[in-house]
C-alpha cells in the first residue's frame, strides 16, 4: 500500500511504525511548523462485528489522554476521520520504548528505576484526579525521551469517569500486566492501573514479569498466586522494603493495595531510603540513557546467533521473556554448560529441565563463545530449515491445521490482546500453509517484539 502523502492537514514525513490496524506517521503541521505524530486506523480492516468497538476505543483514545496535560503524558492535538481513516495527531517524542530497552538487555539500577516508577506514578496520580483510568499500564506504553523523561502513551482502552468501553465480564489489557479484577472481568478502578505499575516496577528492577505462562495460566497466578519475591532474583541488593513495598502493590484484593498513586510513590521513595516529602509539582528525576548499559559489566563478548539458538531452545518454556533471560544468563556464564544451567532454573518440570540442559553437551558454543549455529539448527521465519551445514536449505511447507491456528492466536494475544482472533482469522483466510499464515499475524506486531514472537512460533511448529 502507497503510504498517503497527506492526512487531514499534516504532511507525512516518515513511517515510524506499524501496528495491527493502522499505522503511526511522523509528519508536519504547516500552518504552525510542528512536528507531529500520527497514529491511523484503516477502517476497511477491521472487522465489521467488532468495528465500532475498535473505532470507538479509538475515539477514547483521543478523548481520554486529549483531556489530560501532564509532562510525563503523551499530548493528543487532533482526532479526525475522512472515508478510509480515522487519525489521532499527538506529541511526537524522540526516546526509546521501555519496551525495547528490557528487549534489547538494557538494565537499570535503583535510582534509575526509582526515577521511571516517580514518573510514571506521578502521571498516573494526575490521570486518576482527572477521572481517567488508563487500564493497560506496560513498558510497551511507556516511552523514555532523550532527556531522561518518562511519558505514557496509549490510552485507547482507557475508563473515564464512570463510563465504559465495555460490559461487566469482557476482559480488556494486555495479559501479564492486569489486575486480578480485569482477569476475572470485573469492574475495576484506579488501584489496576497501580497493580499494572507494580509489575512494571517488578520488572524493571529484576529483567523477568511476575507471572509468565499461557494465558490462562498467567490469569491463574495473578488471581491465585503470590508472585517470587523480587530480592531474589534482581541481579542486585535491593532495600527489604521493596519486597513489601511489591506485596502491596501487587495484591489480589484491590482494598489491599496502595490507595493512590501518590502513596506508591512516598513508599517507593522511603524503600529507597529518599525524603518522604514530595512537593506537589516538584522536580523529578531523570533517566540518563547514556548510563544504562545494554548488558551488566563484565559481560563476556556471546556471539549474538549462538545465542539466539539458546533462545529458541528456551523460548517453548519461558515464552517471549526468552530473549531477556537469555541475555542475562549470558552476562555472568563463562561457558555453555553455565549457561543452560543459570537459564534452567526457569524450567519448572525436571523432566524437560534436563532435556533443555543437555543441549549444552551438544551446543556448537562449548569452548568458543563466537561459534555459530549449524544451517540445520536454525529456524527461520518460523520454519524449520532442513540439512546439514555447507548445504542448501529447504523449505517445505507446512499445511495450515485449526490446533496451529490457535496456538498461534493464544502467542498473538500476549502482542495484540483481543484483536489477535481477528487477525487471526483473517490470515487463516488468506494463508495457503502456516508459514505464510505465520508471517501474515506477525506484520500486525511492532519490530521490537516481531522476532520474538517468530521465534516462539518458530518452536512451536519444530515440535509438529
Amino acid at each position: 500500500m502507497t503510504e498517503p502523502a497527506r492526512i487531514g492537514k499534516y504532511e507525512v514525513e516518515s513511517v515510524l511504525g506499524k501496528g495491527a490496524m493502522g499505522v503511526v506517521y511522523k509528519a508536519l503541521d504547516p500552518h504552525i511548523e510542528r512536528t507531529v505524530a500520527i497514529k491511523t486506523m484503516r477502517k476497511d480492516l477491521l472487522d465489521a462485528d467488532l468495528a465500532e468497538q475498535f473505532m470507538a476505543r479509538f475515539r477514547n483514545e483521543a478523548r481520554a489522554a486529549g483531556r489530560l496535560h501532564h509532562p510525563n503524558i503523551i499530548a493528543i492535538y487532533e482526532y479526525g476521520e475522512d472515508d478510509s481513516v480515522a487519525y489521532i495527531a499527538m506529541e511526537y517524542v524522540e526516546g526509546i520504548g521501555l519496551r525495547e530497552c528490557l528487549n534489547r538487555g538494557m538494565r537499570f539500577d535503583l535510582q534509575q528505576v526509582a526515577a521511571m516508577m516517580t514518573q510514571l506514578l506521578q502521571a498516573l496520580e494526575f490521570a486518576h484526579a482527572q477521572g481517567v483510568v488508563h487500564r493497560d499500564i506496560k513498558p510497551a506504553n511507556l516511552i523514555l525521551t532523550s532527556a531522561g523523561a518518562l511519558k505514557i502513551a496509549d490510552f485507547g482502552i482507557a475508563r473515564i469517569d464512570a463510563t465504559t468501553l465495555t460490559m461487566t465480564g469482557m476482559v480488556m489489557g494486555t495479559p501479564t500486566y492486569m489486575a486480578p479484577e480485569q482477569c476475572r472481568g470485573l469492574p475495576s478502578d484506579h488501584r489496576a492501573d497501580l497493580f499494572s505499575a507494580g509489575v512494571v516496577l517488578y520488572e524493571l528492577l529484576t529483567g523477568v514479569r511476575p507471572f509468565v505462562g499461557s494465558m490462562e495460566s498467567v490469569a491463574y497466578k495473578i488471581c491465585h498466586e503470590p508472585a517470587r519475591r523480587a530480592s531474589e532474583i534482581c541481579p542486585f541488593a535491593l532495600p527489604p522494603a521493596i519486597d513489601a513495598l511489591l506485596d502491596r502493590a501487587l495484591a489480589k484484593d484491590a482494598g489491599d493495595r496502595f490507595p493512590d498513586a501518590r502513596a506508591f510513590a512516598l513508599a517507593l521513595r522511603v524503600a529507597c531510603g529518599e525524603p518522604s516529602e514530595v512537593r506537589p509539582g516538584g522536580e523529578t528525576t531523570m533517566v540518563n540513557l547514556s548510563d544504562i548499559p545494554l548488558q551488566p559489566g563484565g559481560a563476556h563478548a556471546w556471539d549474538d546467533a549462538s545465542l539466539s539458538t539458546v533462545e529458541r531452545q528456551l523460548v517453548r518454556f519461558v515464552g517471549p521473556m526468552a530473549r531477556i533471560l537469555v541475555r542475562q544468563a549470558a552476562a555472568h556464564a563463562h561457558d555453555a554448560r553455565e549457561l543452560y544451567g543459570l537459564l534452567a532454573v526457569h524450567i519448572a518440570d525436571a523432566r524437560e529441565r534436563a532435556r533443555f540442559e543437555a543441549h549444552a553437551q551438544a551446543s556448537d558454543m562449548s569452548g568458543s563463545h563466537g561459534a555459530r549455529p549449524s544451517t540445520a539448527n536454525r529456524v527461520m521465519s518460523g520454519a524449520r530449515v532442513a540439512g546439514t551445514q555447507g548445504s542448501a536449505s529447504v523449505r517445505v511447507p507446512r499445511p495450515l491445521e485449526q490446533a496451529f491456528i490457535e496456538h498461534t492466536t493464544s502467542r498473538l494475544a500476549v502482542y495484540l490482546g483481543p484483536i489477535a482472533r481477528v487477525v487471526a482469522r483473517k490470515a487463516a483466510q488468506q494463508a495457503h500453509d502456516s508459514d505464510e499464515f505465520v508471517q501474515l499475524v506477525a506484520e500486525h506486531i511492532g519490530t521490537q517484539d516481531r522476532s520474538a514472537f517468530l521465534r516462539d512460533v518458530g518452536e512451536l511448529g519444530s515440535e509438529r
